[in-house]
């Protein structure tokens, strides 16, 4: 009976985390969803694709700082979380390399404000934006996953937007105005990320204090696969909107963004669910493997079913959606999002990604990410010069091919298996 109880309770604090982090992505996504009819019609889809791009480019070095930790920091904490001592060493360790590679990340855009004209002419939003890399390290929503105290991180995430969301409808009013957006956003971010710290250290009782040489040391060498890995995915997620707006007009930028935008959001829906069962997967394979195989076999079918009706949804419905988001019917918009939306039938990246990283198998998951960015980068200028943005979205189409197919090899042995009874 005792045993029943608990793993009753831990299905309700994963159902819990779950719609805690759904509600959290919805705001992630939604809020920039209902921003987007505002933003073209006041700013323009010029000013639109001028902040676009530098989303783009400051999301490149937020993964850089984030080093793969929104995985193996949770994952730490996750099975240490008991151990008062322990999690505030593993807090204290994690939080100071991410100090040191915010850091080198601004020397990086201080260089690009230099070098490259685009972006030069636009410095104070691309400075402005930068301001969600410091939110993210005061943040820590990885501490927050790894304790399963989501709730907590979706409340302080809320009222954060909903202040953004009020300060560009009463605040930015004219083309011009479009430096204000990433301020608000970026000054949101850090004030939630100072709040949520306080918050942590003296709920969490977490003792901050200069961590050992070596404790640096292991975080970098501990996480690097995962980095490596995740830092790729941006190689063909942020980094191509990065390259298309150094190859193509503002303009264009902004027609690809709507769309793009658009199909992250729907991919976003999926994030959450991934969060939340990282760390109780995480504990299962380590109780039980026939019981961690028997409940990723049946995860796995529902999660096609799913990904084969958003896809269904989003090609059938592209110029209903863009026209309600966008506020107007934008045909290359259209022609873009109907591309993706074929995409996200290959969208398992994701939940594949974890149980990688749960299985020990860090190196497989650098290696399936790393060829996907080698192709997409191979792809890319070519995509862009002789395809335009379609061609761009083509081209994500057949890199979320191929990264699914290597996903599922790498992950065969959940479907060789035995199904196991209960």
């Amino acid at each position: 009976m005792k045993l029943t109880a608990n793993i009753h309770a831990e299905h309700k604090t994963v159902i819990s985390n779950t719609f805690s982090l759904i509600i959290l992505q919805g705001s992630n996504y939604i809020i920039p969803l209902i921003l987007f009819p505002y933003l073209v019609h006041v700013v323009g889809i010029e000013k639109f694709g001028v902040l676009s791009f530098a989303t783009a480019t400051v999301a490149l070095l937020r993964g850089i700082v984030d080093y793969g930790f929104k995985l193996s920091g949770t994952q730490q904490i996750s099975v240490n979380r008991d151990d008062k001592a322990k999690i505030s060493e593993i807090f204290s360790s994690i939080f100071f390399v991410k100090i040191i590679l915010t850091a080198l990340v601004f020397v990086v855009l201080v260089l690009l404000i230099l070098i490259v004209n685009k972006i030069s002419s636009h410095s104070m939003v691309f400075l402005y934006t930068f301001l969600l890399v410091i939110g993210d390290v005061l943040f820590s929503a990885w501490f927050f996953q790894g304790m399963e105290k989501m709730k907590l991180i979706t409340y302080f995430n809320i009222v954060y937007k909903t202040l953004y969301l009020v300060s560009v409808f009463l605040f930015v009013r004219q083309p011009s105005d479009y430096v204000l957006v990433p301020l608000f956003y970026g000054i949101g971010a850090v004030f939630m990320g100072i709040v949520a710290f306080i918050f942590l250290k003296n709920k969490f009782n977490i003792s901050i204090k200069l961590p050992k040489y070596s404790d640096i040391i292991y975080q970098f060498k501990n996480s690097r696969h995962v980095f490596l890995s995740q830092i790729t995915v941006h190689l063909y997620t942020s980094f191509n909107t990065f390259v298309l707006g150094l190859m193509v007009s503002p303009q264009a930028v902004g027609y690809y963004a709507i769309a793009f935008k658009i199909y992250g959001a729907i991919r976003g829906l999926l994030v959450p669910v991934n969060q939340a069962l990282f760390p109780y997967m995480s504990r299962k394979y380590a109780q039980s493997k026939q019981y961690f195989y028997k409940i990723t076999k049946k995860i796995s079918m529902v999660y096609f079913l799913v990904l084969a009706l958003l896809a269904i949804i989003l090609f059938v419905f592209s110029n209903q959606i863009v026209t309600l988001i966008s506020g107007e019917s934008v045909k290359e918009s259209v022609s873009v999002l109907k591309i993706l939306s074929i995409a996200i039938l290959f969208a398992v990246g994701g939940f594949y990604s974890s149980l990688l990283v749960l299985k020990l198998k860090s190196k497989d998951l650098f290696k399936v990410t790393l060829f996907t960015s080698i192709v997409n980068v191979i792809l890319i200028y070519p995509s862009i010069h002789f395809g335009g943005i379609n061609g761009l979205a083509f081209q994500v189409l057949i890199v979320q091919m191929i990264h699914c197919c290597l996903q599922i090899k790498y992950n065969i042995d959940i479907w060789k298996q035995p199904q196991i009874t209960s």
